[in-house]
């Protein structure tokens, strides 16, 4: 009886020793018998196109095979390797192109049983890539024979995340960023048309007493802005501030806006401004000399802003990318310092999409660098070039950011480059992938790095290598 409970307690584990290897396959294993067949009905097409003289086809195929079988004897020799002594096959510098002779019909029908071979094998990776859901870098090894079969097949792309953009095949995401360029300029017109009208209205008595002159007053629901200047310049920072407030919500699924209707300041002449730092509430001396070098500062212990940059577009840029940034601290909890990239990168994104510019940044930028990053700091200081083909410069040169550094760097210590590639990144997120923006900026707070990887499913290396491809294509 001891016996018979020993072999049964032996062939239980036994039973569960196969269960759980079973349940350990890797991809590769589960892939076997498919690729087997692969080469079996490859090895047919190769027949077939010797047999309407598809010569050019039938080297396309024997080179399909080797993608399955890298040791495959017949094809080797098929496409006039050399084998060596050590049982390795040479491959020649140079081969003659084999040329088709077969007609039209033949054509089509090589494209057709191609076509087929595909298809058939597809239909076995397509669970496996499902089940096992592979980093980037290991599903595109995986569909790499699939699409030796045919590179054509769009279907097969798919799978490795490209579509055809006329003659070439592109990231899917650089596809799909095309449309969605267009679709948040006309998002930005009807958020930017559906603000009412401002209202005007009257400072209240603490503001007079501020030693300002002011000669507009105006409000919408969301924002109030009291100006120095020009009325009309007014009501434009209401509307675009405003509008800024829907945009936010639209892209990142904020819960909210901001918490509570936000007071804008214009200080249009220097002395405006001299007299508003001076007499407003809450700061040291020390800290009103300090302000007062700057372009605008938020207020202390309110959720408000003043801008006394020399012209009015930048003071319209400055309050927009403020109050994107105080929804991003009041729907997500981080700022400047707790997530740099993300502060400026989507920032300066979003406020370019609004008022079509980006002069507001919370990062200073190099304090010294070779002449060349000079030269492209004052380019963006200027700001009239294109960013995203600055950045994609920089990273064909390999001065970008890696992802990996950029979400380790804070707000002190970012240069030109980290500001570029943030921007960029921003743009490849907000464009490509912006259903993934939500998930994103809910785990910022926490993990920048990590909320990367979690909601895109790719490593910091491969999101570098992502974003420099994506860049070189987005057009």
């Amino acid at each position: 009886m001891q016996r018979l409970a020993l072999f049964l307690a032996a062939l239980l584990a036994l039973i569960s020793g196969l269960g759980f290897a079973r349940a350990q396959s890797s991809p590769a294993d589960e892939l076997a018998p498919a690729r087997k067949q692969a080469v079996v009905d490859l090895e047919g097409f190769v027949e077939w196109t010797g047999t309407v003289k598809l010569y050019l086809e039938r080297d396309r195929a024997w080179e399909a095979i080797l993608a399955f079988a890298p040791e495959h004897e017949a094809a080797h020799k098929g496409l006039k390797h050399q084998k060596n002594r050590d049982g390795s096959w040479k491959v020649p510098e140079k081969r003659a192109e084999s040329k088709n002779f077969g007609k039209e019909p033949q054509l089509e029908e090589c494209a057709k049983r191609r076509g087929e071979i595909a298809a058939k094998y597809r239909a076995a990776l397509e669970p496996v890539l499902e089940k096992h859901k592979p980093a980037p870098a290991a599903r595109a090894e995986l569909v790499a024979a699939l699409l030796a079969i045919d590179p054509e097949d769009a279907a097969s792309r798919a799978l490795n995340g490209e579509a055809k953009r006329g003659e070439q095949w592109v990231l899917s995401e650089s596809e799909k960023a095309r449309e969605r360029r267009g679709e948040l300029k006309t998002l930005v017109k009807e958020l930017v048309a559906a603000v009412p009208a401002p209202v005007e209205g009257t400072p209240r008595a603490s503001e007079n007493a501020l030693g300002v002159t002011w000669t507009a007053c105006v409000s919408t629901p969301l924002v109030r802005v009291l100006s120095s200047g020009d009325a009309a310049e007014a009501r434009n920072v209401a509307i675009q501030c405003s509008a800024a407030v829907a945009l936010f919500r639209k892209v990142t699924g904020a819960p909210s806006g901001a918490p509570g209707v936000v007071d804008m300041y214009l200080l249009t002449t220097p002395a405006a401004r001299d007299a508003f730092v001076k007499a407003w509430p809450g700061w040291s001396d020390e800290e009103r000399k300090l302000v007062s070098t700057w372009a605008g500062t938020g207020l202390p212990g309110e959720i408000h802003h003043a801008r006394w940059d020399a012209d009015a577009p930048r003071r319209l840029d400055g309050a927009v990318r403020h109050m994107l940034g105080l929804l991003t601290l009041a729907n997500f909890s981080f700022d400047h310092q707790g997530c740099a990239w993300a502060w400026e990168g989507f920032g300066l994104y979003l406020t370019r999409e609004l008022v079509g510019t980006h002069y507001t940044w919370y990062s200073t930028g190099p304090t010294s660098g070779d002449a060349e990053t000079k030269e492209l700091l004052g380019k963006l200081m200027m700001g009239d070039s294109n960013w995203m083909n600055e950045a994609l410069q920089r990273f064909k040169r390999g001065r970008g950011t890696k992802v990996e550094e950029l979400c380790a760097r804070k707000i002190d210590a970012f240069g030109v480059d980290d500001l570029l590639t943030a921007y960029a990144l921003a743009g490849y997120l907000l464009e490509g992938r912006s259903e993934s923006v939500p998930a994103i900026y809910k785990a910022l707070a926490s993990d920048s790095r990590k909320a990367l990887e979690s909601a895109l499913a790719l490593t910091p290396t491969e999101l570098d290598q992502r974003l420099l491809r994506w860049l070189s294509e987005r057009k």
